[in-house]
């Protein structure tokens, strides 16, 4: 089962967005919608976590459920298969819905998964 990573925010490098603008309140937002998340697909918490320091690049064999207004920033092309926007408004309420329902069609059959 591959890592799910949440960015929505960013603490490292040039570009730091945020998403309430206080770092504080911004991990317990990410954090509860990363819970919200693991408990809704039955994963291990420590499966889906939040990145407040990525770098801006993709790995393959990651999710990257990513804050819409970051991903309109980033100079990629194409929408690659392994990243699942987010609206800031989804991520603030801890509002899964969306989320869950494309990583479903991503996930090798994500509500059988064990919690080992």
């Amino acid at each position: 089962m591959p890592e799910i990573k949440v960015v929505g925010d960013i603490r490292s490098g040039k570009y730091q967005p945020t998403l309430t603008g206080n770092a504080i309140v911004d991990a317990a937002l990410i954090d509860h919608f990363c819970q919200q998340l693991a408990a809704a697909l039955h994963l291990p918490a420590q499966q889906v976590h939040a990145e407040h320091h990525w770098n801006l690049t993709l790995d393959a064999a990651t999710i990257y459920v990513i804050d819409q207004q970051i991903w309109q920033t980033i100079p990629l092309s194409g929408h690659p298969r392994n990243v699942i926007i987010v609206t800031s408004h989804d991520l603030q309420r801890g509002d899964i819905t969306t989320v869950a329902q494309a990583l479903a069609k991503v996930l090798p059959n994500p509500f059988s998964a064990s919690n080992n």
